[in-house]
């Protein structure tokens, strides 16, 4: 699983055949100001894009093209109704309160997926189908 494209609004670059480890390390640097976005793709089958990072909270988005495209959102429980922003490259961008996860949190739900690229249950997270699968 040691290739994966990667691009990042820190770089500004397209970057081939990045190891997990590396997509990873990008995560963990997001803070909302230099580094907002980072997009990793592994072949034509899987999408992960987590952007954020003000405040410590992340949008996480997976995608997967096997078959019907499906497109998740890891989430908290919050309550419903309530929104916040995250910045994606320069911009605020309104999300629900629920889709904001702490980057502590994500950090280790991203190296699982970007080694195994399979999502998991994990405690107090879950991942929302938003688009495709019936």
């Amino acid at each position: 699983m040691n290739d994966w494209r990667m691009y990042t609004d820190a770089s500004k670059e397209d970057q081939n055949h990045t190891a997990w480890h590396e997509v990873l390390r990008a995560i963990a640097q997001l803070n909302g100001t230099t580094h907002t976005m980072v997009h990793a793709a592994y072949g034509d089958h899987v999408d992960l894009v987590v952007s954020g990072g003000n405040e410590g909270n992340v949008l996480v988005q997976w995608k997967e093209y096997d078959g019907t495209p499906k497109h998740y959102i890891l989430t908290q429980d919050k309550p419903d109704g309530l929104m916040t922003t995250v910045t994606i490259e320069g911009e605020q961008v309104p999300i629900p309160l629920a889709w904001a996860v702490p980057l502590e949190k994500v950090v280790p739900v991203c190296g699982d997926i970007l080694r195994t690229c399979d999502l998991k249950e994990v405690e107090g997270l879950n991942w929302t189908l938003i688009e495709g699968g019936e």
